[in-house]
């Protein structure tokens, strides 16, 4: 049975294993993970779990700029184990995600995958999430010295 819950800091090593299925080896340290799900109050991580082990997560962040009259959320990660897709864990956690975000305040989200992820796409839009006109582009700053 999977069980679909916030994250707690102690869930840190776990979430290491699985982010680092999903971002790259050494993408992270559980200290940090466990740090940020402790203190960071405007992000939001919610995980898969059969009993202590996590099989999938999905995070998200909030913001409001002085622009923007209303709290947005943006999803910007989501990721399943492989044996565990196509059994409705992804849909389950972004469901989770989104009654976290309605509760603290968030009327608005976008969510962003590559252009070639068709399957991200199709579980997205199955969601509920639509198309939109907008071009994302990535920078890295330069480290200060």
């Amino acid at each position: 049975m999977i069980d679909i819950r916030l994250a707690k800091p102690s869930d840190a090593s776990e979430l290491v294993i699985i982010n680092d299925l999903f971002c790259g080896e050494g993408s992270n340290i559980a200290d940090k993970i466990a740090e940020s799900l402790e203190f960071n109050m405007t992000e939001i991580v919610c995980v898969a779990a059969e009993g202590s082990r996590i099989v999938g997560y999905c995070c998200g962040g909030i913001s409001q700029t002085m622009s923007c009259p209303y709290k947005c959320g943006t999803v910007t990660h989501l990721y399943v184990m492989e044996e565990y897709r196509r059994q409705g864990v992804g849909r389950k956690l972004i469901e989770g995600v989104e009654i976290e975000f309605r509760k603290r305040g968030v009327s608005h989200l976008h969510i962003s995958t590559g252009t070639e992820n068709r399957a991200a796409q199709t579980l997205y839009h199955s969601c509920g999430y639509k198309d939109t006109s907008e071009f994302v582009m990535d920078k890295d700053l330069p480290k200060e010295d």
